[in-house]
């Protein structure tokens, strides 16, 4: 029995409320993306999903996805990682690349999720996973760890990959971004 399930607002969207979504969070008109959603906390792995996302910005250059972070990055003074993170961000060069919408609502987060080319979540574990499953709503791939119940969930949904692996999660987002029948 899952107790757990996305919100009725999480569904597909049409292109105009996605482009829109997108220009309110600073996403120029045109770009790709990825997201994540949640905390960041150490156990979240921002630092692998970091360090991926500059490789393929190396790769890609200025036709590199750009990467969303969605979650309140203020107020967790114990497990919060997000000065750290930013720090990283800046030292890989990859700041142009990266967006902190802070909190977004529901229905702006599903016509986020829409247009994206995947959503992240690869945590050293997760309880169940439920942001990723809110974008698989939306029809979007994921890419998540392998510790948590998403392989279950969203077989064929996704790419999985295990706990700090960071080469795998960099061959993911790279197969996302490059390959439109994958994505589909």
């Amino acid at each position: 029995v899952a107790e757990e399930a996305p919100a009725s607002d999480y569904r597909p969207r049409n292109t105009a409320d996605i482009s829109a979504a997108a220009l309110r969070v600073g996403i120029p008109a045109g770009a790709s993306w990825f997201t994540y959603v949640g905390g960041f906390n150490p156990h979240k792995r921002l630092d692998v999903i970091v360090e991926a996302h500059a490789r393929i910005v190396n790769e890609l250059g200025s036709a590199a996805p750009l990467l969303i972070l969605v979650g309140s990055n203020q107020g967790d003074v114990f497990l919060g990682e997000a000065a750290r993170i930013e720090a990283m961000i800046e030292s890989l060069g990859t700041r142009s690349l990266v967006r902190w919408p802070g909190f977004v609502p529901d229905e702006e987060l599903a016509r986020l999720h829409s247009g994206a080319l995947g959503a992240l979540l690869v945590s050293e574990c997760e309880g169940f996973g439920l942001p990723d499953v809110e974008a698989a709503a939306c029809g979007t791939p994921v890419i998540a760890t392998t510790e948590s119940p998403l392989p279950e969930l969203l077989a064929g949904g996704g790419i999985f990959v295990r706990p700090g692996d960071v080469d795998a999660v960099a061959e993911a987002l790279r197969r996302l971004a490059g390959d439109r029948i994958l994505r589909d």
